[in-house]
Formats: C-alpha cells, sequence, structure tokens
C-alpha cells in the first residue's frame, strides 16, 4: 500500500545562501488559507525536501513555503488529495518510518475474510471501546446551602480504548517499533468512521495471546488513550529517507556513490525506493499528475 504522505521538493532563488530555511504551511479549507504551520526545514542548496505526513486523506490540501532570511519569498502549491484506500493508519509523526496500515476487516480470530483490501493482512484493525468525555468541573459546599458551588470550563476531548491484531512475528515486531518512543501517535482513519485525524497519547498497550499454542503468532492489542494535540519536533526521516534504511540499502559508501542520484534524490527517498508512481513526484508540491 502506497504511504499516505505528500512530498514537497521546494527550491528558492538558485543564488546560493539567500535563503538557508523555509517555513512550511497547510491549509486544508483553500488555497487562500487559513494557514497551520508546519515545519521549519533547512536548505541544501536553496531547496529542501519536506514529508507531510500528516496530510488528512481524502480531503484537498494547500502548500505554502516561505525563504528565511533573504527576501521572505512566497511559493504556493496544490490543491493536493491523498487517496482513501480503506485502511487505518497510525501514525508516529515524529518518527514516520515507524507507521503502519491496519486493515478494516473481519473474519474471527484468523482476522481474514474475503473484504479484507489485502489476501492475508499481517496487521488487522479491530476497533474502539467505549469513549469517555472528561467533565472539567469543581463542586464546592457551601455553609447553609443544599447545593455546592460549581466551576466549570470546557469538557475535554474524548478518550478511550482501541484493538487491533497482528498475525506475524514481524508485524509484532513492527508495533514494537511504533509504540516504543512513547510519545503522541496519530490516527487516520477511513471517512465511515465518522472520526477526523486525531493525535492520541497511548497508555498500557497490552499483548494477549490468541492460541493455547503459543507458538503460533497472532496476537491481539488492546489500548486505552486520550486525545491531545499534535506534538512538537523534527521528523526523524520517512520509510525511505532515514540512516537506517540507508545502510540497509548501500551497505558501503562505495555502493551508495554507484547506485548514481544526488544528495537531494537521497532526501527525498527516490534514491533508495525509486521514483514515486502515486501521481505527486518531484517538484515544488509534484510534476505527477497532482503537480503543476
Amino acid at each position: 500500500m502506497t504511504d499516505p504522505y505528500v512530498v514537497l521538493t521546494v527550491t528558492w532563488t538558485g543564488t546560493a545562501g539567500t535563503q538557508t530555511t523555509g517555513d512550511i504551511y497547510r491549509s486544508a479549507v483553500s488555497a487562500a488559507g487559513p494557514w497551520t504551520f508546519l515545519q521549519t526545514v533547512p536548505l541544501l542548496g536553496q531547496r529542501a525536501v519536506f514529508y507531510d505526513t500528516g496530510a488528512p486523506i481524502g480531503t484537498p490540501v494547500w502548500y505554502r513555503a516561505i525563504g528565511h532570511p533573504g527576501t521572505n519569498q512566497e511559493l504556493f502549491a496544490g490543491p493536493a488529495q491523498l487517496p482513501q484506500e480503506g485502511s487505518v493508519w497510525v501514525k508516529d509523526p515524529l518518527r514516520p518510518w515507524a507507521d503502519r496500515d491496519f486493515d478494516f476487516c473481519s473474519g474471527g480470530i484468523e482476522g481474514h475474510s474475503d473484504v479484507c483490501s489485502t489476501p492475508n493482512p499481517e496487521r488487522v484493525w479491530v476497533g474502539f471501546g467505549d469513549r469517555d468525555r472528561e467533565e472539567d468541573a469543581g463542586l464546592f459546599p457551601l455553609t447553609g446551602s443544599e447545593t455546592p458551588a460549581v466551576v466549570w470550563s470546557r469538557r475535554k476531548s474524548h478518550g478511550g480504548t482501541i484493538s487491533f491484531m497482528t498475525r506475524t512475528l514481524d508485524a509484532k515486531d513492527e508495533v514494537y517499533d511504533l509504540f516504543t518512543a512513547g510519545g503522541p501517535l496519530m490516527l487516520q482513519l477511513p471517512p465511515v468512521y465518522g472520526q477526523p485525524d486525531i493525535y492520541i497519547q497511548p497508555g498500557r498497550l497490552r499483548e494477549s495471546y490468541l492460541y493455547a499454542d503459543q507458538r503460533r503468532p497472532h496476537r491481539m492489542w488492546t489500548m486505552p488513550y486520550t486525545v491531545v494535540d499534535a506534538p512538537v519536533g523534527p521528523k526523524q526521516g520517512s520509510a525511505c529517507a532515514n540512516w537506517c534504511v540507508v545502510e540497509e540499502v548501500f551497505p558501503t559508501f562505495a555502493d551508495l556513490a554507484a547506485a548514481g542520484g544526488t544528495y537531494q534524490d537521497l532526501a527525498a527517498g527516490t534514491l533508495v525506493c525509486g521514483t514515486s508512481t502515486d501521481g505527486y513526484g518531484d517538484g515544488l508540491y509534484g510534476d505527477g499528475i497532482y503537480g503543476g
């Protein structure tokens, strides 16, 4: 399955050093904003590659990039729209290489049926448990009064539980990679759930064996969560552009040099995973079918 990311390759003026950083913004409303700040990215040769791993799925989005210091030149691109492929994505906003998709299907303990989008999914989304929306209020007894004084504020966003299943030991290890950092994660679900993208803080992660014969790899995972704000910080690279995967594909610098390409190709991930065929391609927004 195609990773649901938008890859921006932003190029400012050709005069070296005119801009050294760029601020990237996104709007899911219109080409005129309002804009949400995403990240400040460093420039190499007046160019930057930025992976928008939090772009909403199935929703048109626009981008704005401002170069600094220079002339604060603004660049605009869009609309982009990532296709909705029917799976649930659980993402680490700061570690995109750990992101994983979960098939949306039901088939009993084996987690497989004809409605699965893949024949034998390693990761199967089970669903949500009950949700609670905590109050933000205090009750204070009053002398001589049958009723207390009450102080209140806006009710909190929801919390609840999620469950999913893994069917292989490799998938079990991927769950470890996704949850081991311990920080907030992003949930992206098909529209049928009626749940817009949310950031959650995971709680205790419970791993349950599904068979008495524990040599079988199937596991059920259950986890409480609380909805939180998006975390702030630099990303650790994508599945195609991080130093671990570069080392796996090119064990020596000679192997890397023999592959050809540029450092820009390395940063964009095309040197490791090849040129994108999802319609985005390269360029400010992309020179694929969605670009221009």
